[in-house]
């Protein structure tokens, strides 16, 4: 029997492996890719995900603005469960009617119960609604991580630096960071093939629709485009940098890097779907 098959040279190559503490996080990381010989794939990449936490800022896992599915505080029970039931999640962010900007609470859809067994009880979301929990666009994936466990919270508001929000983080986001996608039965195998299709309606070959969460690393390499996602992840959001703060969204045009952006669906606070034509 060769010495390299003999379980023994296996325990000995990993203690000789092992031989040298790491003194840096860097050289923890080599340590744990070098690993790849003794440990399975699986948790030499999980490994990695808990590394690089540290290094990762809360606005790359967050899902931006444009993408949240939100509630307002004086929203009714029936819009309030059209949402619930379009977008099949258990939390929602709760925006002020009077600073728009602002989320003002949480609502867990299970605190709905008691008005759906009784159609008479009147509904205000501002009595049910739980206390947000905000971080900062810089706070490191592994702090908010902590936070979320600590205070027993599974979603966190994300602030920027005039204290607008900018985005939500949820306990699922950074775990993936960790672990890799979690998909369950709501998520789809082809959602990114729905996010642009040329447009039926328009006369020429240069026009098409585009999903306003598309994002724009996507937008960019299907269209052969050149938009920067620096800042904003999405087309949506690339959309609502240009324009700003705007009465009505449906309808405007933006014009863009030799790109004409017209908004053909959005509501009070949010852009749903865009044509793009390259002229």
């Amino acid at each position: 029997m060769h010495e390299e098959s003999s379980p023994s040279w296996g325990m000995r190559g990993l203690r000789k492996w092992l031989g040298t503490a790491p003194e840096t996080r860097d050289e923890l990381l080599k340590l744990v890719q070098d690993s790849r010989r003794f440990l399975e794939p699986d948790t030499v990449a999980m490994l990695e995900g808990v590394l690089d936490l540290p290094a990762t800022k809360i606005r790359e896992v967050m899902t931006p603005r444009t993408a949240m599915i939100s509630l307002q505080e004086d929203d009714e029970l029936l819009d309030i469960l059209h949402v619930l039931i379009d977008s099949a999640h258990s939390r929602f962010p709760v925006f002020s009617t009077d600073q728009p900007e602002n989320v003002v609470g949480i609502l867990l859809a299970k605190d709905l119960l008691p008005f759906l067994i009784d159609p008479k009880a009147k509904l205000d979301i501002r009595a049910i609604m739980r206390q947000p929990v905000f971080v900062p666009e810089s706070a490191r994936s592994d702090q908010v991580l902590r936070m979320l466990k600590n205070t027993q919270t599974h979603i966190a508001i994300v602030i920027d630096e005039y204290g607008a929000t900018s985005g939500l983080v949820t306990l699922e986001d950074i775990l993936e960071e960790i672990v890799g996608e979690i998909e369950d039965e709501h998520d789809t195998a082809d959602e990114e093939a729905s996010y642009i299709v040329p447009d039926p309606k328009h006369n020429t070959a240069n026009a098409w629709l585009v999903q306003a969460l598309t994002p724009i690393e996507y937008f960019n390499s299907v269209l052969d485009a050149d938009f920067s996602d620096d800042e904003v992840e999405t087309v949506g959001g690339l959309l609502l940098q240009e324009l700003g703060l705007v009465n009505d969204l449906q309808g405007q045009v933006i014009e863009l890097n030799q790109w004409q952006f017209t908004i053909l669906e959005a509501d009070a606070r949010t852009i749903h779907l865009i044509q793009a034509v390259r002229q």
